[in-house]
């Protein structure tokens, strides 16, 4: 029963150890917040290029014409 005990203490430690190496690393990762904030700018970036461009095609277009 003691060997039981001692190897059940054993990997309690080495989880304990894994467990710390797993949170640090998610400190490291992004959250859905995060990732919805990136899309929300990505998304304004995207359409204001569009806009941009598209304006200033036009005003190329017209100018050719």
């Amino acid at each position: 029963m003691e060997t039981r005990i001692i190897k059940l203490e054993e990997f309690a430690g080495e989880a304990r150890d894994r467990l710390t190496r797993i949170e640090t690393r998610l400190d490291h990762m992004a959250t859905k917040e995060d990732v919805s904030k990136l899309e929300a700018t990505l998304l304004r970036w995207f359409i204001g290029t569009a806009v941009s461009l598209t304006a200033l095609a036009f005003t190329a277009a017209k100018l050719i014409h």
